[in-house]
Parts: structure tokens; sequence; C-alpha cells
């Protein structure tokens, strides 16, 4: 079932270890309010049968939105290998790495713009929330 709207933005699937996808979206959508077209995908240790399940979230959500971008926790781990797959495979999937907050919200806020300048500028955007003081 397609969400009205979705068509015309990126759709979102935040994949991380354990429960940090959800609180996420949750946090972000308590800021912004609800949102459509992104998706959560938590992987809990011991998971198993994770690649199709993967493919699976993907391949819903490009039913409804033309292209996706993966937003995962950390570059090499479990969620990253499964996602990158999907990726290397098809040129309408995108991923950035080190997911957080700012990251989540710049792309929810952004998703009218073309992927790769997305990409580009969640990647340049996430680095400049990270500060020592």
């Amino acid at each position: 079932l397609a969400v009205k709207g979705c068509v015309s933005m990126i759709g979102i699937i935040i994949a991380t270890h354990d429960h940090l996808a959800d609180s996420l979206l949750k946090t972000a959508e308590s800021i912004l309010g609800e949102q459509s077209c992104v998706e959560t995908l938590n992987i809990e240790p011991g998971a198993t049968g994770l690649q199709e399940k993967i493919e699976d979230f993907a391949k819903d959500l490009l039913t409804k939105v033309d292209e996706l971008v993966w937003l995962v926790d950390m570059f090499g781990g479990t969620p990253f290998r499964y996602a990158s797959y999907c990726v290397v495979n098809d040129s309408r999937q995108s991923l950035v790495t080190g997911v957080n907050l700012p990251m989540v919200l710049q792309a929810l806020v952004n998703r009218e713009l073309p992927v790769d300048e997305l990409t580009k500028q969640l990647e340049v955007e996430a680095k400049q929330t990270i500060r020592r003081m």
C-alpha cells in the first residue's frame, strides 16, 4: 500500500545493532512529526536469515519510492555488511554510515534533494555535529 507523497521523496531505512534504529526514528518523529517511507531495521545478536530480511525491507520500500538511502550505525558492522550488499547490486540504493540523530533529522527534512546530493550532505554535516569542548 503506497503512502501518499512517497514517490517524490527518498525512502530511508535506518539499520542498526539492537534497538538503536527504533529509538532514532522515534526521537526524530517527536521533533518533526510522523514520517512516511521510513523503515527501521534492528539487528539483534544472534539473528539469522538477515540477508533475505534486509533485501525484503529494501524491495518493499522500493515499491513506494524511486530511491532509498540506508543509514547504518557503523562501517563494517553487521547492518553495514548486509545493507552494502543491497547497495552494490542496485543503483537505486545508497548507504551512509555513522547514523546519529542529527543525520536522521537532516535526511528526513532534505529528502527532496537528489540522492547523491543528500548523501554527500549527510556525510559532511554529520561530521560537523561531532564536537569536543
